[in-house]
């Protein structure tokens, strides 16, 4: 609906806005002002988000979860870390043909394992070392702090975070997020 997409964009749009401000203060990200948070909902948005202007990109959503999982966590770094990962899936696929993007959250004995999977280009063996270090980006336009921003806010947040890759075949990132 109309609302839910207005909705939607005021909230990233206040997201865009949060994450300008902190580039310029990265070092000192602010202390996260955990709630409890639909996990599904925040999903959800993000791909929401992105979706309209990525007609190339399969989107495929896979809960192996309840109806609805709340864990504590800040709400907009939250976002960023979907927002994030997201965004570097779309610029890893690029142009290519038959994309996809694939967003799974499963329930574990004691987390929910989220992951995104793309079938990009994947990160080269010299680059994986340093994908989650501050000012290291492979992209021309790239600041370097997405990654590493999105590694700080799990780590706050007591989860973990990972990733497999296959070059030319695509790449996947893992997100433990501890269950309440």
């Amino acid at each position: 609906t109309l609302n839910k997409v207005t909705q939607t964009i005021v909230e990233q749009i206040d997201t865009l806005t949060a994450i300008a401000d902190e580039f310029s203060n990265f070092a000192k990200m602010p202390q996260a002002n955990l709630k409890d948070i639909d996990l599904i909902e925040k999903i959800k948005s993000s791909m929401e988000l992105f979706k309209p202007s990525c007609k190339n990109i399969k989107f495929n959503l896979n809960l192996e979860a309840p109806t609805q999982v709340i864990i504590r966590a800040d709400s907009e770094q939250l976002t960023r870390v979907f927002n994030n990962l997201i965004k570097n899936s779309i610029q890893a696929i690029g142009e290519k043909q038959d994309a996809y993007i694939n967003i799974c959250l499963k329930e574990k004995e004691d987390h929910y394992l989220f992951s995104i999977s793309d079938n990009g280009y994947g990160i080269s063996e010299e680059m994986q070392s340093k994908i989650f270090t501050p000012n290291f980006t492979t992209k021309s336009s790239g600041m370097g702090l997405g990654l590493s921003m999105v590694k700080s806010i799990i780590d706050q947040m007591n989860g973990k975070i990972w990733f497999e890759t296959k070059l030319n075949e695509g790449t996947t990132f893992f997100i433990e997020f501890l269950k309440l």
